[in-house]
């Protein structure tokens, strides 16, 4: 009897332990560099995240592109990827576009190497200390095969690399929100996600629903069908709102999302441009604390992404995300704009 009360146990377990592979080969460069195309890259045993080695790139002078990859296979019946990595950075300056920093990009392939589309996991600049980025990316229905690059994009600097993991996600895992995460090699205490249950139409897929404010939809979207246009001709708060209840019990709230400038010119204030804004209240009406902002842009800009996990404030019941122009012109792009609730 134990051994037929035993076998489903374990054959839900070998199933678990299957579905959360990371497909990513050497991903802790515990092997040094094999899998990993390029020259750019060497092994560090002195600075790592966990394990015995990190990736280490540096670049003194100049801004070629120095980086390394790895092309894997995509898993059958994979409908969505979560892509992590841990990065620590010193001084890397950046330079005249947004995406010249440290980078960790997803380039989706066909089954014959041609490009079909890419994804943004991190991007770095500055100095900062071993940090973790994580990304749930839609695979195209085309896509056979992925390219993992890890970069200094055309800036100088240094950039550590470490624990690069891509995870499949099945469609029925990715619809019913089950995104776990286990820190195995840290034995950190498991923390408990609480999946979003009232804030709700975060990539626009559904139009103007749960949002409020004066906006419009367009094609024009970083992933899916739809963003959300925000414009205004003149130096006025123009902007689009969705309040929502926290769950109970949640300690800890992050909060992402992707921001486009088109010809933001700012205006008499510092803070007059496009924002990204969470503000946190006992009832709707009453603040627990100062308005947070979540990321800001001017001028013209490509996709550029967003993200901050915030304590909650004491007697904070419900929160409301904004995403404006603060007296200033013209057009701001939004887009993924996700919630996770921790306790």
């Amino acid at each position: 009897m134990k051994h037929y009360t035993l076998f489903p146990i374990l054959f839900l377990f070998c199933l678990f332990s299957h579905a959360q592979k990371n497909i990513v080969k050497n991903g802790g460069f515990e092997s040094d560099l094999q899998y990993w195309n390029g020259s750019s890259a060497t092994i560090s045993p002195y600075d790592k995240k966990a394990g015995k080695n990190s990736c280490l790139i540096n670049q003194f002078t100049g801004s070629e592109w120095k980086g390394i990859d790895q092309t894997v296979n995509i898993p059958k019946e994979t409908f969505a990827l979560e892509c992590s990595i841990w990065i620590k950075t010193d001084a890397i300056s950046g330079g005249k576009e947004p995406y010249n920093a440290g980078v960790m990009t997803v380039e989706f392939l066909t089954s014959s190497g041609k490009n079909i589309s890419y994804e943004n996991i991190a991007q770095i600049k500055g100095s900062t200390a071993w940090t973790e980025y994580t990304k749930t990316v839609l695979v195209p229905s085309d896509a056979k095969k992925i390219r993992i690059m890890l970069a200094l994009a055309q800036t100088d600097g240094t950039i550590l690399f470490d624990e690069v993991q891509v995870n499949k996600i099945s469609e029925e895992e990715y619809h019913s929100t089950v995104q776990k995460k286990t820190s195995e090699k840290e034995q950190k205490t498991i923390v408990k996600v609480i999946e979003p249950v009232y804030f709700q139409n975060g990539d626009f897929e559904n139009q103007l629903e749960y949002w409020t404010g004066k906006a419009r939809i367009t094609d024009k979207s970083h992933q899916g069908k739809f963003a959300v246009l925000v414009s205004s001709p003149a130096n006025e708060w123009t902007a689009i709102e969705q309040s929502a209840d926290l769950p109970e019990g949640a300690e800890k709230i992050h909060i992402s999302g992707w921001l486009k400038a088109e010809n933001i010119v700012r205006g008499k204030e510092p803070w007059n441009n496009g924002m990204f804004i969470i503000e946190f209240t006992k009832d709707g009406k009453n603040k627990t604390s100062e308005d947070q902002l979540l990321g800001t842009v001017t001028n013209s800009t490509e996709w550029l992404y967003f993200e901050k996990t915030l304590s909650i404030p004491k007697e904070t019941k419900k929160f409301r995300i904004m995403l404006a122009l603060s007296n200033c012109t013209g057009n701001l792009y939004a887009d993924n704009i996700q919630i996770k609730y921790f306790r």
